[in-house]
């Protein structure tokens, strides 16, 4: 049978069940023969040594049955192939009627042959034999009862012949003679039996095959469901490459205004130049507070944070939220009260403080009147911190979308001012990063509780620690040579522009090549190095490629907007302090202060000699 053949065959018994059961009918009946035959040709040779002194009619009802089992081991070794069952079952189940027939035809006989001759212990030997094959059909024939059907049939007539035969023998003994009406009953008896073993067997493999019908829907399903995560997959790493590049373009001139406006701000100013000065700073913060969303997001993303657990009180961080946030909720009238607390927690303080600072930021946000309330109390192990505002309130069946990232109900205009709507979603990740549980409660139109449940800790006293020594930031020395590697042409000049205002020797190269080479002519003490770089070029590579020219101990500050997980993910692993763009004046003299910073006394020391 041809490939095409065999399709054609599978995509019929597909579309016609009943077809494709009786396939499985014939193959269970001629694996059955298969295993059956040698037995019965055995017992056969066993009848046939039995009844020797009968002679020739014995010897050629052995000949007989020989030929017929041999003949069925070839036919099915050779030449019955499953490609022709599962074309022509019907052929098959003809062919399988004529050949058990043949095999009745010759047991039955039997009982004729031996009733001529046999001694009585002899003749009840053959009873026993012809019974046991009778009722050995229920097992062969069970799977596909029409062809036991065919084989009774085939040996009543052979037993009613041999009844007439006997009869009208005379001298017959007539237990012999009345022999084969008795094997015909025996023989409906079986057939009885077989019928309700092949319903049995028939409802067995409907099963089967329904069985295996839902276990390729379960594999199309589950395949299916491999594929919408697959393509799940891709669209969140295209949403992350995505967001990573909309955030590095952006962060780059942002991050340029705000080294401009700073070494603007450190300039003499009139009142209007100072006011038209802190609205652009302002306007610089809101710009930024949305970059650090996209990076907060980012990192949640990339899975780049590690808690460090530690025991801490809950209160100074409340407090610090506070200050933090304080000025914006009276820019909008807003009252902001926080709770003292003396309770303490263990967790990350720091992941607790965003997640705090994400529900603070959003009720101030969202409330028009009135203001809103922090605090925190203990209910057994758990030490619940909420956040109580008189805002617009959230529908009961929104209280799992606004966990959503982007999602913002209440901003169809996309206000700038509302954020971009990542607060809280960033929040639930990070809340489940420590293991702790978010509560919400709320009604439309008149405000929201989001709660933070803390498992609660005993106060631990702070460790004694020796007095450290003072230290000298490095923008209060002069003459510190900063190499700055940045290949964006503005943020370069303004970091040269800053950083000389500082009183360092600031020296800007566009290309690692560039920088390597002016690490040879002069070491500098400190390396300033932006992440992405040209031509595929990294801040990683080079900063391992300064430290081989001025010394493994040099500082470098690796300055990036990239907010993709993989990119985030690299720089977390590199012992390198890193700064995200837009990175604010203040920050980044700070940031190089603690990389430069060397004891009082050893300062001193280095300034007397």
């Amino acid at each position: 049978m041809t490939p095409g053949t065999a399709a054609a065959s599978d995509r019929d018994l597909t579309a016609s069940p009943q077809r494709a059961v009786l396939v499985e009918q014939v193959r269970l009946i001629y694996g059955v023969l298969g295993r059956s035959s040698w037995s019965t040709l055995a017992l056969s040779l066993f009848v046939a040594w039995v009844l020797r002194q009968l002679g020739t009619p014995i010897a050629i009802w052995l000949v007989a049955q020989t030929l017929l089992k041999l003949s069925e081991q070839i036919e099915i070794r050779w030449f019955i192939r499953d490609e022709a069952i599962t074309a022509h079952p019907e052929r098959m189940v003809r062919r399988l009627m004529v050949t058990q027939s043949l095999h009745a035809a010759g047991w039955g006989a039997l009982l004729w042959i031996a009733a001529a001759e046999a001694q009585p212990d002899q003749f009840i030997f053959v009873v026993m034999a012809i019974g046991g094959v009778l009722s050995g059909g229920i097992t062969s024939y069970s799977p596909l009862p029409r062809v036991h059907l065919a084989y009774i049939c085939t040996f009543i007539v052979v037993e009613l012949v041999s009844f007439v035969a006997l009869w009208l023998t005379a001298g017959s003994n007539p237990y012999f003679t009345y022999m084969p009406l008795l094997m015909i009953i025996y023989c409906l008896g079986t057939y009885s039996n077989t019928t309700v073993a092949g319903q049995t067997y028939q409802r067995t493999i409907e099963l089967s095959f329904r069985n295996a019908e839902l276990a390729r829907s379960l594999e199309r399903e589950v395949e299916r469901a491999r594929r919408a995560q697959a393509e799940a997959d891709e669209a969140n790493a295209a949403k992350s490459t995505f967001l990573a590049s909309a955030s590095h373009d952006l962060r780059q001139p942002i991050h340029a205004l705000g080294l401009f406006l700073a070494l603007l701000d450190r300039s003499r100013l009139d009142d209007v130049q100072r006011d038209t000065m802190n609205q652009a700073l302002a306007a610089l913060r809101a710009s930024s507070e949305m970059l650090d969303a996209l990076l907060d997001f980012s990192r949640a993303e990339a899975g780049v944070i590690v808690p460090q657990w530690q025991s801490f009180a809950i209160g100074p961080i409340l407090r610090q939220i506070e200050e933090e946030t304080g000025s914006t909720a009276d820019d909008r009238q807003l009252f902001y009260r926080t709770r003292d607390s003396d309770l303490w927690v263990r967790s990350d303080p720091t992941l607790v403080k965003l997640i705090l600072q994400n529900f603070v930021t959003n009720a101030i946000r969202y409330t028009v009147t009135g203001g809103l309330l922090v605090g925190c109390r203990r209910r057994g192990t758990v030490v619940r911190v909420e956040v109580w505002d008189t805002g617009i309130g959230i529908p009961k069946d929104h209280h799992e979308a606004i966990f959503a990232d982007f999602l913002q109900l209440s901003n169809p205009e996309r206000d700038r001012r509302k954020g971009l709507g990542l607060g809280l979603a960033i929040a639930r990740r990070l809340a489940d990063l420590i293991g702790a549980r978010i509560t919400l409660s709320s009604k439309p139109g008149q405000g929201s509780v989001f709660g933070l449940e803390l498992p609660a800790s005993v106060a631990t006293p702070p460790l004694e620690t020796q007095p450290q020594p003072a230290v000298v930031p490095a923008f209060k020395r002069s003459g510190d040579r900063v190499l700055i590697l940045e290949d964006d042409e503005a943020v370069r000049q303004g970091l040269c522009a800053l950083l000389a205002d500082a009183g360092f020797d600031a020296v800007g190269c566009e290309t690692i090549a560039e920088a390597c080479a002016a690490a040879r002519r002069e070491a500098p003490d400190l390396a300033i190095c932006d992440f992405r770089l040209r031509n595929g070029e990294n801040g990683i590579e080079a900063a391992r490629r300064l430290r081989a020219l001025a010394g493994q101990e040099l500082p470098v500050l690796l300055i990036t907007g990239d907010t993709h997980p993989t990119r985030l993910a690299e720089a977390a692993r590199a012992d390198l302090t890193v700064l995200h763009k837009p990175v604010p004046a203040d920050l980044l003299l700070k940031a190089i202060g603690n990389s430069m910073t060397v004891p009082l006394a050893e300062h001193a020391a280095a300034e007397d000699g």
